[in-house]
């Protein structure tokens, strides 16, 4: 068996078998799936009584099912997913909002076929928008602009909030604010919060929006937006935080020893915590590259920024001799958990540094397959190089006898081997970006390594083979394998692109509004 086709098998039998342990079959016909399943009863997994339903996680399966049409032309894998998808943008559309009922804090119950009703919220999600475009125009662009306005509070300062509201609103404004610019920035004020894992979110679906539709109003607002991360980059450094408003009294500051407790310059915006690291310049930074390189010379904005802090995370972050990514605030001063007590927002927990993974080594490397910048294909090279892969200069790296493949990121949230499936990705773009063939033999062999050690009875889990028996059915691995299939094919068609999403559905917001 070539290895495209055992790369092509594995994917397919890992579509077949979430389709077939988690399409509704508890309730009401619905036509959703479940989130995920227990592998020893193959029951659907629950939170309370309820078979949660949240495509917010499960767009990597939508990805993986694509993807797999387009490389073997098999018209099933087509017509399952647009019956599946076409459903259920219909059924989860909210009439009074043009919002999705899915998200951080809203899903769907299969049980009982009622919605499980918090409030809107994306967070690093990066939904597959072309798709839910090719099979439902209309509501994808109802939603892109739905999701821009429930969350935006002040369009003067583009000030929003990860949280929204399905609620109606005036489609008579729909876009046509003034921004002032960001002169102002960053804002101080104490209820919003301006996070970058949503307002990525927000700049991917005006790019979409763009791209897909032709829509240019929230593009240009998406650019905006991003000008407002720009505007807090630190002069000196090039580094830059997680949000451009913060809050007084600061909890930042509350959570700092000494003299550092003190300074004015500590907030929210300054201060580079390990979650900043991995979702600003790791899970942002790759979207953002990603948007650029299907939008050609309009994404260079994207890869403006993106350089500017991937340039400086080496330069301030980086701790060659550890091999780790060390929290700073944005002026360079690097960081510890000896700096910090056990209150505020900025715990110890929040200050030990960041191992080399793979979520970063595809920043750096996809970094140098945009750019061409040598600097940052030696800083891919190094993170390869702390991850115990040793010179990738030298040979081949055989998976099959390395220890581990990736180290896990702080984020716990980032489910389906995210990082194993960044790394192979990493080797891809290394390969795109110089040609050494030697590469993409280090890809096969990442490859055969992940089908080996992410399944279980069929399906890629959450956990790889470390599972606790209940799984989620969205795993990223699948959309890198088929990446590497279509590229061992020399397939015309490409995949889709991986984007290294969070999926999750927190039900606290439920839980409140039933008080």
């Amino acid at each position: 068996m070539s290895d495209t086709t055992f790369f092509v098998d594995a994917v397919g039998t890992h579509a077949g078998t979430a389709l077939e342990r988690c399409r509704d079959r508890w309730g009401p016909a619905t036509g959703l799936l479940a989130d995920g399943y227990h592998l020893s009863s193959r029951d659907p997994m629950r939170w309370e009584s309820a078979i949660v339903s949240d495509l917010s996680c499960q767009q990597n399966l939508i990805r993986s099912l694509d993807g797999l049409a387009r490389l073997t032309g098999a018209e099933l894998w087509q017509q399952v997913a647009e019956e599946w998808i076409g459903n259920a943008l219909q059924k989860l559309r909210d009439d009074e909002s043009d919002l999705w009922y899915w998200g951080g804090h809203t899903a769907w119950d299969l049980g009982t076929d009622q919605i499980l009703r918090g409030n809107h919220e994306l967070k690093c999600v990066f939904p597959y928008y072309e798709y839910l475009h090719r099979i439902d125009p209309e509501s994808t662009s109802g939603f892109i602009d739905a999701f821009w306005h429930a969350h935006i509070w002040d369009w003067s300062t583009l000030l929003f909030n990860r949280h929204g509201e399905y609620e109606s609103w005036d489609r008579t404004t729909r876009f046509g604010k003034s921004f002032d610019g960001t002169d102002s920035l960053p804002l101080l004020e104490n209820t919003a919060l301006s996070f970058i894992n949503t307002g990525s979110d927000l700049i991917y679906s005006a790019t979409e929006a763009y791209r897909l539709a032709g829509d240019r109003a929230p593009f240009d607002w998406g650019l905006r937006l991003l000008s407002c991360y720009e505007a807090i980059r630190h002069p000196n450094t090039g580094l830059a935080g997680y949000q451009f408003n913060h809050r007084e009294p600061c909890r930042v500051r509350q959570s700092f020893l000494g003299q550092m407790g003190e300074r004015a310059d500590v907030n929210e915006t300054s201060v580079i915590t390990n979650n900043v690291i991995g979702a600003r310049y790791g899970r942002v930074a790759v979207c953002l590259l990603n948007q650029a390189m299907l939008l050609g010379d309009e994404g260079a904005p994207f890869v403006d920024l993106v350089c500017r802090d991937l340039d400086a995370l080496a330069r301030h972050s980086w701790q060659s001799n550890t091999g780790t990514f060390q929290p700073a605030l944005n002026d360079g001063t690097l960081l510890t958990p000896e700096h910090t007590e056990d209150v505020g927002y900025c715990q110890p927990v929040k200050l030990r540094p960041v191992k080399a993974n793979g979520l970063l080594l595809l920043s750096y490397a996809r970094a140098f397959r945009v750019t061409g910048n040598q600097a940052f294909g030696q800083m891919a090279h190094d993170v390869a190089r702390a991850m115990g892969w040793g010179d990738l200069d030298t040979g081949p790296v055989n998976f099959q006898t390395l220890g581990s493949i990736s180290t896990q990121t702080e984020d716990t949230r980032a489910h389906g081997g995210q990082n194993d499936a960044c790394a192979l990705e990493a080797l891809l773009d290394l390969h795109a970006a110089s040609g050494d063939e030697r590469l993409l033999t280090s890809a096969v062999s990442l490859g055969r390594r992940l089908v080996s050690s992410h399944i279980v009875d069929g399906l890629f889990t959450s956990s790889g083979s470390n599972s606790d028996d209940v799984t989620g059915i969205d795993s990223a691995v699948p959309v890198a394998l088929l990446r590497l299939a279509a590229e061992l094919s020399g397939a015309d068609e490409t995949t889709p692109i991986l984007y290294p999403n969070i999926t999750q559905f927190d039900p606290k917001v439920v839980v409140a509004r039933r008080k």
